[in-house]
């Protein structure tokens, strides 16, 4: 006769074990969290996380990019006609590890309003199992926003780093040299052609941010607006999904970003202004660059040519992640902006393209970056033929 087996008793000893570390481990979760209370997302962690996943680089290279920068600033200011102080001209060359630094720091200042309702919608739940969640999930928060910033430091050329938060003094100029050097490899192009265009990009955001009064009490006026949807937001979890589902429901495939679809009709309002704004902004910058690119770069038809032939062939996990995270609105922004700076400047030249920084009521709408001729007519009285 066989021998009864014993593994239904082995696997409730495992079982028992397994209960136990669960238990143990959210003691221990819970002490840290009375002692150290977690923020909604763990900006150090996100700093570790960037830190164990992007290489550190020693060269910089910051005489030559300040070099530029000085070169091109003069063409920048008589093309656009606007003017900032020299101060604000100074740049930073950073490798990845940099860029994603400054900008988990530029984030976790963005979203600091938020701290004070996400801590007093938690603070109720003094649970072991509840203080462990709440601290587990600040720590995956902060490896979240770590590896999607070190992803994106891995692209990134250059940035104009408003400092949207406070009032104190200008952004600033960061440009990110290891992806300019693999860049040029990459696509074979000269090294100081492709920096010198960039840097006309950015340096044409340094012209918008501190040259236009309106701009930057504009910007931070749609964020704080923003904000204020997403402290709602978070102060009524309860029914959250229904009401997300039931919106995108609403949609009925309609176009757009899914971003847009789990929107409520103020965040929607929100959004399209910050669009709209965007759109100007990265438009001009890219008429700008493009403009005096062709005027100061002898072989600027082929970089020109090879690096929008590059955003166009985007590898698919690249795509795939601009989708899932919603950055492809930013490259819409671009796209949309430049077409319709094109058209205004068809039209009636850098004069009727400089009415946009006259006055923030000049900012054209979502309906009206499809369709400049309205812009044209609100702002001028004038058809655009």
């Amino acid at each position: 006769m066989p021998k009864k087996s014993s593994r239904p008793w082995l696997w409730a000893v495992w079982l028992g074990i397994g209960v136990v570390v669960v238990r143990a481990g959210a003691a221990f979760f819970a002490h840290r969290e009375r002692q150290t209370p977690t923020q909604m997302i763990d900006w150090q962690m996100a700093q570790r996380t960037a830190s164990h996943l992007l290489p550190a680089t020693a060269h910089t290279n910051q005489q030559t990019y300040q070099t530029l920068v000085d070169a091109v600033a003069p063409a920048v200011a008589a093309l656009t006609q606007l003017h900032v102080p020299p101060s604000a001209l100074r740049v930073r060359v950073v490798d990845q590890q940099g860029w994603a630094h400054a900008n988990i720091h530029a984030f976790a200042r963005m979203l600091q309003p938020l701290e004070p309702v996400y801590q007093s919608m938690v603070q109720h739940d003094t649970s072991d199992w509840g203080l462990s969640a709440r601290h587990l999930n600040g720590k995956v928060a902060g490896i979240q926003s770590g590896a999607l910033l070190s992803w994106l430091a891995g692209r990134v050329l250059g940035q104009y780093d408003v400092a949207f938060m406070h009032d104190d003094g200008p952004g600033e100029l960061l440009l990110v040299e290891p992806n300019m050097m693999r860049l040029a490899a990459e696509q074979q192009v000269d090294i100081q052609a492709l920096r010198e265009w960039i840097v006309i990009h950015e340096v044409s955001h340094v012209f918008q941010f501190e040259g236009v009064p309106w701009l930057r009490p504009h910007l931070r006026s749609l964020l704080d607006r923003v904000l204020a949807t997403m402290a709602e937001h978070l102060r009524q979890p309860a029914g959250g999904i229904p009401h997300v589902l039931q919106r995108v429901l609403r949609t009925d495939g309609a176009a757009g970003h899914w971003l847009e679809w789990i929107l409520t009709d103020t965040q929607r309002q929100v959004f399209d202004e910050m669009q709209a704004v965007m759109s100007l902004i990265e438009g001009h910058s890219n008429y700008v660059m493009n403009h005096l690119g062709a005027q100061r770069i002898p072989a600027f038809a082929t970089l020109h040519q090879r690096l929008s032939q590059r955003q166009a062939t985007r590898p698919a996990l690249d795509q795939l992640v601009l989708q899932l995270t919603g950055m492809q609105v930013k490259m819409e922004q671009y796209q949309q902006g430049e077409v319709f700076i094109n058209a205004i400047v068809a039209a009636g030249g850098p004069a009727l393209l400089n009415l946009l920084w006259q006055s923030a009521s000049h900012i054209p709408t979502r309906a009206e970056l499809r369709q400049p001729a309205h812009w044209v007519q609100r702002v001028t009285g004038q058809e655009l033929h």
